[in-house]
This record gives C-alpha cells, sequence and structure tokens, in this order.
C-alpha cells in the first residue's frame, strides 16, 4: 500500500444518508438454484499480512524484547544500563556473532550486580504463573561467569528470575533458561545482571512466552495467530506491501535475509517509520520461514510477494537496469526451491535444515506491488518468462497499479488484454464507503477472457478512517459482488490486517492489539462471515427491491494545499444569480476557519505558505446548495497542486477536487463517500488558473480555465445486497445478504430451480445498534456474529433484515 494512498483518503467522509426504505417494499430476493456453479475458488477469502503499525516485531512475533540484538538504527533502543555509574554500556562490531548481525552490546561491570534492562514494547506484559523463554550470546574473558535474567516491575523488585553460567570460554556461548512469574505486571522490564566485576559482550537477548501459537520457540503471539486462524483464511499474501518495494532499493525486502537461524538474519529498518516511530525495525524473526509455516497451520494457501528490480514509485522510486536483473529473477526461482524443492536441492535443504523437510506447496507468486507503467512491465516480463519456462506449474500475479481506475489501471488491463501472461491481476482500493455501495456491480461486465482478478488490498476508509459499522457494511455489500462474480475474481483480502495501539501509522485495520488484549474489527467479522460461509457453487441471484435516493450535496465551500506553498483570490459563490459569498481583501481572513497551515492576507489574495499536509481554509453557510463556485489560484511552490473545498459540514467531512495531487500527477474529484475516476494533470507554478466548481443536487461538475475536467454524480443504491450459493452434498442454499440501511427491510426470499424446505434455517447475524458503532478493548464484542435458527412455515418465506445488518442463511432444498 502507498503512503500517497494515506494522504489521499484521510478525511474523505460519510455515505450519503439517502431516504428511509419502507418496512414492506415490493420486490424480492431470487436464488437461481436450477444449475449451480461453478465452483466458488477456495481461495476466494484470504490475509494480507505488512509490517505495518508494529504488525511483526511488537505484534504477532512473539518476541518480547525490543532490539534484541543492536541492529536498530539507534543500537541502544529500548536499552538502558542497570547500575548507575557502575555499569558502563556501549556498542561493539569486532568479531561479532554472524557478519548479518553486526553488533553487540558491551557491559564493563565495575562491581557485582551490574548490567542492563530492556523495557520491551512498552514494557513487557508479565502473566503469574505463566513462563517465559530467556536466551541469550555471551562473549567474556571473567572465569565461571554468571547471569541472573530476572523480569522486574518499576521499583526493580522481581517477578521471576533464572540463573545462567557460562563455560570457561572466551567465544560467544548460547545460554538459556526459563522464568516463571510469581506475580503479573502491565509493563515489567527484562534485567540482567552480571555477578562479577569485568567486560561481557551480550547479543541476541531474547525473551518469548512459552504459550507461543503452537508452542514454537521462535513462534507467534498465540491469540494474535489465533484470531487469523478463526478467519479460516483461503490464503496469505505476505509479506507485504511497500516494505517490499523499499523505501530504496537497499531498503527492499529479500526473502533470503529472512531464513536460517534468527541471529543469522540480516535485519533492516522499516519503510513505515515516522516521527512517532523513528526506530521502527524488522528483525525479519518472523521470515519467510515462519509465514510458510503459518499458512501450512491455517490451512491456507501461501502467496509470496517479491521485489522485481524496482523500489516504492510513491518514494522516487529505483530501478535495478534490466541487464542486471537476473540476480532478482534468481531469488524468485531460489524462493520455489526453497518452498517446494527436496531436500536434497540447494533451497529445499535450507528448509529441511528449519525442521520442514516437506516441502510447503508453494501455488502462487506475486511480482511486485502496486506498481505501473513501463519500466514495472518490462521487468515483470523478465520475471514471467524465465518461471514460465522453469515453474509452470506456479500461478503468477501481477498489478493494475496502485488505484481502482485511471491511466495506469487501464494501460495495465490493456496489456493483459493483448496477451501479456499472468494468471491474476492484484488490484488495490482505498475508498471512502459510498465508493464500495456504487461499486458492488464493479465485475458483472468485467472482460471474462482476460486473467483473474486478485483484490489484493481494500478497505473502506469513511470519516476519521474509523474502524466502525458504516465502513464494514460498505465493504460487505461490495464484496456480494465478488461472490456473484467469483468466475473473475478469485481472491481477495482486507489490508493492513494489524494495528498496535499507540504505534500506528494506518487506519483502518482489521485487528486492534495492545501488549495484553486483542480485537476483531467490525470488519473483520464481516471477512470472517464471509470466508467461513463460503457455499460449495455459485448461484445467481436477483434483488429488485426499490433504490435509495442520494442526498444533494450540501455545505460550505474552501480551499486548501497538500505539500504545497499557494495563492488564491476573487473567491465567489452564486447561486441562481444571487451571490451567496465574495472575498472582501480588506476583511482578509474574518469568516475563515483555519484548518492547519500558515495563512495570511495581502494585495487582495489569500496566501498559504507551508508546505504540511492537508491545510485547508473554511468559509459559508453548512446549508448552501446548488451553487456555484469561482476563484483563481496559483502554485508558489511545494509538491502539488490545490485542494478546493466545496459542500463541507466539517473539516472531517471535506468534499474536494485535487488538482495536481499525487505527486502533481493525476487531478482527483473526492467526494462525500465516493470517488470520481483520476484525470492526468498537473499544476504548474507560478500561473494562475481559474476554477470553477458546479453543485447541482447529487451532481458536480468541475472546470479548469473554463474546460470541463470532471463530472460525478451519486447514484442510487439499492435496500439490500446479496449473493447466494449452493452445497450439493447436504442440498443447501446459502444466501448472503446485507442491509446497510438504517431501516428494516422485509421482503421474500425464493429460490428458483429447487425449492426450500420447510422447517429449520442456520442463520448468522452480524448487526449493530448504528453505523458508528465499533469495537474495543473493553468490547471487543460489542459488533459481533450471533448464530441462530429459524423456521420456514410457509413458502415464499418472507423474512426482515435487521438495520445495519450482514444475514447468512442456510436452509435446505428439494433435491
Amino acid at each position: 500500500m502507498s503512503p500517497v494512498k494515506l494522504s489521499c483518503w484521510l478525511l474523505l467522509a460519510l455515505l450519503t444518508s439517502g431516504t428511509a426504505i419502507a418496512a414492506e417494499p415490493t420486490g424480492s430476493i431470487v436464488v437461481d438454484l436450477t444449475n449451480p456453479g461453478p465452483a466458488y475458488p477456495r481461495t476466494m477469502h484470504g490475509i494480507f499480512f505488512e509490517d505495518i503499525n508494529y504488525a511483526a516485531d511488537g505484534g504477532l512475533y512473539a518476541e518480547l524484547v525490543q532490539n534484541r540484538s543492536f541492529e536498530h538504527r539507534n543500537r541502544l533502543t529500548s536499552w538502558q544500563a542497570e547500575g548507575a555509574e557502575q555499569a558502563k554500556i556501549s556498542i561493539g562490531d569486532a568479531e561479532p556473532l554472524d557478519p548479518n548481525n553486526e553488533h553487540y552490546l558491551i557491559l564493563e561491570a565495575a562491581a557485582p550486580a551490574i548490567g542492563v534492562s530492556n523495557s520491551g514494547f512498552d514494557g513487557i506484559r508479565v502473566e503469574k504463573g505463566k513462563s517465559y523463554r530467556f536466551s541469550l550470546f555471551l562473549r567474556t574473558a571473567v572465569a565461571g561467569a554468571q547471569a541472573t535474567a530476572a523480569l522486574v516491575d518499576d521499583e526493580g523488585r522481581s517477578l521471576g528470575e533464572v540463573v545462567l553460567r557460562a563455560g570457561d570460554s572466551q567465544t560467544w556461548q548460547s545460554l538459556s533458561g526459563t522464568i516463571t512469574a510469581d506475580d503479573s505486571h502491565a509493563a515489567a522490564r527484562l534485567r540482567v545482571l552480571v555477578a562479577a566485576p569485568g567486560r561481557y559482550e551480550l547479543d541476541m537477548v531474547s525473551l518469548f512466552p512459552t504459550d507461543t501459537f503452537h508452542g514454537r520457540a521462535n513462534g507467534l503471539r498465540a491469540d494474535l495467530a489465533q484470531l487469523l486462524a478463526d478467519m479460516r483464511p483461503g490464503f496469505m499474501r505476505f509479506p507485504g506491501g511497500c516494505i517490499v518495494e523499499g523505501n530504496g532499493l537497499a531498503n527492499a525486502y529479500r526473502w533470503k535475509d529472512t531464513i536460517d537461524e534468527p541471529w543469522r538474519r540480516r535485519q533492516n529498518w522499516n519503510l513505515w517509520s515516522n516521527n512517532e516511530s523513528p526506530q521502527y525495525h524488522q528483525t525479519y524473526g518472523l521470515g519467510f520461514f515462519e509465514y510458510f509455516q503459518l499458512c501450512e497451520d491455517m490451512g491456507a494457501e501461501p502467496l509470496p510477494v517479491l521485489n522485481c528490480g524496482m523500489a516504492c514509485q510513491f518514494r522516487g522510486g529505483g530501478l535495478v537496469p534490466l541487464e542486471e536483473l537476473d540476480p532478482w529473477v534468481q531469488d524468485a526461482l531460489d524462493l520455489v526451491e526453497f518452498a517446494n524443492g527436496a531436500p536434497e536441492t540447494t533451497w529445499g535443504a535450507k528448509r529441511a535444515a528449519m525442521g520442514h523437510p516437506e516441502p510447503f506447496d508453494l501455488k502462487y507468486v506475486a511480482i511486485g506491488n502496486e506498481q505501473w507503467g513501463a519500466d514495472y512491465f518490462a521487468r515483470y516480463e523478465a520475471f514471467q518468462k524465465t518461471l514460465a519456462a522453469r515453474h509452470p506449474e506456479i500461478k503468477l500475479i501481477s498489478t493494475s497499479g496502485a488505484g481502482a481506475d485511471g491511466r495506469e489501471y487501464d494501460d495495465a488491463w490493456r496489456r493483459f488484454y493483448a496477451g501479456l501472461p499472468a494468471d491474476l491481476v492484484d488490484e488495490h482500493y482505498y475508498r471512502p464507503p459510498q465508493w464500495f455501495l456504487d461499486n458492488h456491480r464493479r465485475y458483472d461486465s468485467f472482460r471474462r477472457n482476460g486473467p483473474k482478478v486478485f483484490a489484493g488490498e481494500f478497505a473502506a476508509h469513511g470519516a476519521g478512517r474509523r474502524n466502525n459499522m458504516e465502513a464494514a457494511l460498505a465493504e460487505a455489500a461490495f464484496m456480494t459482488g465478488l461472490w456473484r462474480n467469483a468466475d473473475v475474481v478469485a481472491m481477495a483480502c482486507y489490508a493492513p490486517l494489524f494495528g498496535r495501539f499507540g504505534h500506528a501509522q494506518w487506519a483502518p485495520d482489521l485487528i486492534w492489539f495492545d501488549n495484553e488484549r486483542s480485537f476483531g474489527s467490525p470488519s473483520y467479522y464481516v471477512q470472517q462471515v464471509f470466508s467461513t460461509h463460503l457455499p460449495e457453487l455459485m448461484a445467481p441471484v436477483r434483488s429488485d427491491l426499490p433504490q435509495q435516493t442520494p442526498t444533494p450535496f450540501r455545505g460550505r465551500i474552501g480551499v486548501g494545499t497538500w505539500l504545497t506553498e499557494a495563492e488564491f483570490k476573487d473567491v465567489k459563490v452564486v447561486r441562481s444569480g444571487e451571490t451567496l459569498y465574495e472575498f472582501d481583501p480588506e476583511a482578509g481572513l474574518a469568516g475563515w476557519e483555519t484548518h492547519n497551515g500558515q495563512w495570511s492576507c495581502a494585495n487582495g489574495v489569500l496566501r498559504q505558505s507551508s508546505r504540511a499536509e492537508n491545510v485547508r481554509l473554511f468559509v459559508g453557510d453548512p446549508n448552501w446548495e446548488n451553487y456555484t463556485l469561482s476563484l483563481k489560484a496559483r502554485k508558489l511552490g511545494g509538491e502539488e497542486g490545490f485542494l478546493i473545498s466545496f459542500a463541507s459540514t466539517d473539516p472531517g467531512t471535506a468534499n474536494w477536487w485535487n488538482l495536481g495531487g499525487w505527486r502533481n500527477r493525476l487531478h482527483g474529484l473526492e467526494l462525500r463517500g465516493a470517488t470520481a475516476a483520476q484525470v492526468p494533470g498537473q499544476i504548474e507554478t507560478g500561473r494562475w488558473y481559474s476554477i470553477r466548481i458546479e453543485i447541482a443536487g447529487a451532481e458536480v461538475r468541475c472546470y479548469l480555465d473554463d474546460k470541463l475536467v470532471q463530472e460525478f454524480a451519486l447514484k442510487p443504491r439499492p435496500a439490500l445486497y446479496a449473493a447466494a450459493g449452493y452445497n450439493s452434498a447436504d442440498h443447501e442454499a446459502v444466501i448472503l445478504v446485507v442491509n446497510p440501511t438504517g431501516d428494516a427491510v422485509t421482503t421474500p426470499v425464493m429460490t428458483t430451480g429447487r425449492t426450500l424446505v420447510k422447517g429449520e434455517a442456520q442463520v448468522v447475524e452480524l448487526t449493530a445498534e448504528g453505523p458508528e458503532a465499533e469495537n474495543s478493548l473493553d468490547e471487543p464484542r460489542r459488533v459481533a456474529p450471533i448464530s441462530s435458527t429459524e423456521r420456514i412455515d410457509s413458502l415464499p418465506w418472507r423474512r426482515s433484515f435487521a438495520p445495519y445488518s450482514v444475514t447468512v442463511i442456510k436452509t435446505k432444498t428439494a433435491p
């Protein structure tokens, strides 16, 4: 996923409320069971893991020590000396434990009971009676060296400890033991004290709970891994995402760095570092072997993503010359051998040495992540030709770029339809809820003669980017379209997967956690409901219920920038010949509401002189509608162009025309809960542009220098969204219905071809009291599915679908 998408969708609004639906609408839901089929792909619903939001270290990877091997960019991150002035710590690199692990800690103890401590990730959660595996590598000339490892509270009181004794050797020694906690503490630290004065060198200081997922020593946090397993995913895409591409090629993710013994793995800083998390790091303790193992544990197909010889294009990129691409292609060949090769092969032997002589049965490989253009496809073809020749059994996944539409997206699909070989094409969409509701028929008319679609990253981003029921319902409505088009869409997964409280670079996320607790969001339960009730065979479904009428655009106007300095003048709002607002240079900023930035007024213009993100200025009445906004704008410097807001009710629900966005490559009309297709366009520095936006009801038209550039109309929406299937062995119809509205909708549910049988129906319902409902650490199942049975006593069966609900019905049919 891209940070530009993070910028673009940060403040998009709530989906349009629409008019109410009558409790007893005309129409029905009809499932055609005359001739069910083809089969649903078992890979339809999966998960996507990327190390963002501390998803790996400090998250799924159960290691409790942060910076255990002193390879962070700040080598002493999370470490402190214990023993006041008698303890001196520093970093060494002479004769390291391994060339891939270049640094270690030097402890010079002037007295006994001197040492170091580690605060973990926001402290270390300790539970009374639980045991923890402690280990480290030690090198010292002190004869009979002894160290005590203890978990301690804020006052230094031991909560449990273990004493380790080294042999008389001046080489690196591996020491380990088990600490059993005598008490609990929410934010303990690990303390290591030596028994005698001297110089000690420490590396790979590690602490794991013994109750990891499946009890593995280099294991996963049990509750987080179980949440994944409970989704019963058909596949897992890993390890990213943008981290695969890297901030530059030196930062790219190379899978060979992530295997072998953990202390032999070459580590990397994390591309998702920011001001709040400058030391975000990848130890690669959770590496490709562990990803394959987790897939096997869950019964999911592994789907690794490989760097194609390109760094992230949104971050300036970086290209491996085509004539130097062979080692990167060889990495792909070696990965197939690592996953599937016999133990006698070079890379199969490495897998076997790690404890898995049997192959992992890899079937899919993705080449690149949301890349585009001639540079990408030249490199993709090099991978494709080699892999197709050497491993025709492997299905290859290409990409259609970072967006769901636009020039780059269209260019990619033209190539695939023209014959560029790919088994699946990865599409990404982070859009407002309305977009998902409007696009539930996105694949109805998709060409059937090209590659299959992989919806590899998607999530509804509403106001405040919250994990609420509104977003989850929009995603569910969209996913009914995936079921209906499962002959075209073979894979789909939400993104991102994990968010750690206090360390999230991106929201919303499927699963949230802290050191102690975790929970699935409403979107998590939508994904789970779909994945755990996927039928065997497809069945067409028709719903002819009435449509909701969209609410007209209404609200204030505004001007703004993103990473850009600019000036604005001649701002005017007119409705039916009446002037609602006209900028008065004498009044300056009076009446305007500032939202970030550095604003001033001089010489008849509004000037914004900051290059910050999401800078805006608002004026007007939130009840304005059916008006024309006109103004002039000039870019003074920076990366992008202008943000011209309209129909805004507050800064968190702004609609805007984004001119020169996406690093000054595109114009985009980003609306309340919806988006129009982007168009190519740039904004020149120093030039005045005339801008006009016309609002008429639920329609908007945008002009640049009197030329119509973009237009959009909010669409009516169905009352219910439905999909269905059939389980032949049980003669069972599976009907999935989404009601995103605030009204219960009662309608006949019927079948053709096979008759429903009177009796009990199995029902799973996910519902909430309103669209704002969310789960939390204190209320982890406020929104969660409930299973029940219902009686079908007469046919046709009339059923009421609750407001804000996703419902799965399984009921018998006549053979």
